[in-house]
């Protein structure tokens, strides 16, 4: 389902995607054997790709490798934010299918609330960020959401729109000039990351942007 978009994000960070990057069978299953449920398809592929590879795992969301998975306030959690102020999760009743909704809430509250409607949107999202912010050349800039669709003639967007849409964050990619980019639309803000400061600077002039160095 994501897997190769998965392995086509972390080709871009960081230069490969290594069998002993992801979880193994057993890893998973195992899991699935303890919580008594399936995964989703969707996150047995990122944890299959990604599941032992730190900077996928932790490096802004803190996605719970598969032995840390647990069900809490009645929802399957998987992602907490890196502060541990808010967790992310699938509610039972969503479960049986193979891309189900992603709820979140606040840590310490029994409230959910639905965060994408589809989960592989919510990982294709995730793991961008998590290789933008594990990539040596990082910017940022405000971009009001309407001028997005400008940004479109320069970054191919990551999935197809039956995989990503459904959530708060769009995520793009230029693989000639190894750059990622997510947009997230409550803050408005998009985030930029390459392996070079020239592609950064590219991307900058091609776009008529300017940003800011994180």
């Amino acid at each position: 389902m994501i897997r190769d978009l998965i392995e086509s994000i972390m080709v871009i960070a960081f230069g490969a995607c290594r069998p002993e990057d992801g979880c193994t069978g057993a890893d998973i299953g195992a899991a699935e054997q303890r919580l008594g449920i399936a995964l989703p398809e969707a996150l047995r592929d990122y944890y299959a790709t990604a599941g032992r590879h730190r900077g996928m795992m932790d490096a802004g969301f803190h996605m719970l490798p598969p032995d840390k998975l647990r069900l809490a306030g009645g929802c399957l959690v998987f992602c907490e934010e890196n502060q541990y102020l808010a967790e992310w999760g699938i509610q039972p009743a969503d479960g049986a299918s193979p891309n189900p909704r992603v709820s979140g809430r606040a840590r310490d509250t029994e409230t959910w609330y639905s965060e994408a409607s589809k989960l592989s949107g919510f990982l294709i999202h995730v793991a961008t960020w998590q290789a933008v912010m594990s990539l040596p050349e990082r910017a940022r800039c405000e971009l009001p959401e309407k001028k997005l669709k400008t940004l479109e003639p320069f970054l191919e967007h990551i999935g197809e729109k039956k995989l990503r849409s459904g959530g708060h964050r769009v995520s793009f990619i230029d693989r000639h000039n190894r750059l990622l980019a997510t947009y997230l639309y409550n803050s408005e803000t998009l985030y930029v990351g390459a392996t070079r400061p020239e592609a950064i600077e590219a991307f900058e002039a091609r776009c008529g942007l300017e940003l800011d160095a994180l």
